[in-house]
């Protein structure tokens, strides 16, 4: 029972320090802080938390480009 609690939470950190580069860059390229993609090493609800701030906020690339410089 305990070698499984053990496995499980180093199952969680190396998948979190598997995806906190590539969510490290979306969320520069999006725009937002990347310290939000820390929010991966919650267990359970760290990608669920990840998905929603980057499916809810705008993006600057889908922003309409104006000029003010006339």
């Amino acid at each position: 029972m305990e070698n499984n609690l053990i496995a499980h939470i180093i199952g969680q950190i190396v998948l979190g320090l598997i995806l906190i580069f590539p969510l490290w860059k979306i969320h520069s390229k999006a725009g937002k802080d990347p310290v939000l993609s820390l929010f991966i090493f919650l267990p359970y609800l760290g990608i669920l938390i990840v998905s929603l701030i980057l499916a809810f906020s705008r993006w600057p690339a889908t922003e309409p480009v104006t000029n003010y410089d006339r």
